[in-house]
């Protein structure tokens, strides 16, 4: 059915039954007399089978998908026409299975290209532990000679106003006598004696105090 579709000029009903049928309005009748099968839509266009007699509308279905058949072809330009086209597009788009790269370099020339960029690296650049000499460090020595030693000592006269500053200090663990300390006899004279005790009467109010317990 689908090859009898190119020949609508044979089957002039066949395109307005596929859309009847393709929206569901197709109406089949079978005519167990004639040995017929007739589609019709809802406007009338009619489709006849006759399996019997092998024909679609009183036309042999053979000889109908026959010409079907022969319609589909290219002719023999249509296909060296193609064909050119495709090898062109081939030659272009892939390489051909002999191919080589000549731009490509050999082991040989590999080897030689890394020795010789091993041989430049090294010249050029430092390894990554590694150690200078001071006299390879530009104005390390005298940068160095500006320093004093990590571990060193400093005598008094060395370090400025020291010496007039410890004048003004006393000795670590001096002694004062009272006569040194300003007031310190005066203060003393106003205190009692440690451990010292009093009677009743030198407490105001106290012996009175005591009567009423």
């Amino acid at each position: 059915m689908q090859a009898l579709n190119k020949n609508t000029t044979n089957f002039s009903n066949y395109s307005k039954i596929s859309e009847s049928l393709k929206g569901g309005d197709l109406k089949l009748t079978l005519n167990p007399i004639a040995d017929e099968f007739l589609f019709q839509d809802n406007k009338n266009n009619t489709v006849c089978i006759n399996p019997t007699k092998g024909t679609l509308n009183e036309k042999p279905i053979n000889e109908l998908l026959l010409k079907a058949d022969v319609d589909n072809k290219a002719d023999k330009e249509y296909v060296d026409d193609a064909i050119a086209k495709e090898e062109e597009r081939a030659n272009n788009a892939y390489a051909t299975k002999e191919h080589t790269h000549p731009e490509l370099a050999d082991k040989t020339y590999v080897d030689n290209k890394m020795s010789s960029e091993v041989t430049r690296a090294e010249n050029e650049y430092s390894k990554k532990t590694h150690i200078h000499y001071i006299n390879q460090i530009p104005s390390l020595k005298e940068t160095l000679e500006t320093k004093a030693d990590k571990t060193h000592t400093h005598s008094i006269s060395d370090i400025t106003n020291l010496q007039e500053t410890l004048n003004r200090k006393s000795d670590v663990g001096h002694t004062h006598t009272i006569a040194n300390i300003t007031n310190l006899q005066e203060t003393l004279n106003r205190k009692s004696d440690v451990g010292h005790t009093h009677t009743i009467a030198n407490i105001t109010n106290l012996q009175e105090t005591l009567n009423r317990k």
